[in-house]
């Protein structure tokens, strides 16, 4: 009977570890994740304190574009190259992955229906950028 008791404990003490072990609101979105889905187009990218409206000659060819979808899948295309991968949401960050390994970041300063302002980093380089949803 010691035994079996001793064993009702310890697989308490496990389901208790296991359920407050599990993943925490802390790594939801920020926002709502209506406002993210969809497509982005890029629309202005700052270098060295100056802004540049790339949906303009002759800074087009800076122009780039992202679809979230739902399924946690992205498609890109633009001035990083097209393709696609998934995604994953935590706090005010997107990371995008291609083929498992992680691609780009952006980090969420602002997110509204129509507008993003965000931070993308990929690798050691870093960019600023605002984004219309199209």
């Amino acid at each position: 009977m010691k035994k079996f008791t001793f064993l009702m404990l310890l697989a308490a003490f496990f389901t208790l570890c296991v359920t407050s072990c599990s993943k925490d609101d802390d790594d939801s979105f920020a926002y709502p994740m209506e406002e993210l889905y969809g497509k982005w187009k890029a629309v202005e990218i700052e270098v060295n304190g100056k802004w540049y409206d790339v949906t303009k000659y002759p800074y087009t060819r800076f122009g780039m574009d992202i679809t979230f979808y739902e399924s946690g899948i992205f498609y890109g295309s633009g001035y990083f190259g097209n393709g696609s991968g998934t995604y994953e949401v935590s706090g005010k960050t997107i990371t995008t992955y291609v083929s498992g390994k992680e691609y780009a970041v952006y980090i969420v300063n602002s997110l509204n229906s129509n507008e993003a302002d965000l931070t993308l980093r990929m690798g050691s380089e870093t960019l600023q950028m605002k984004a219309q949803k199209q």
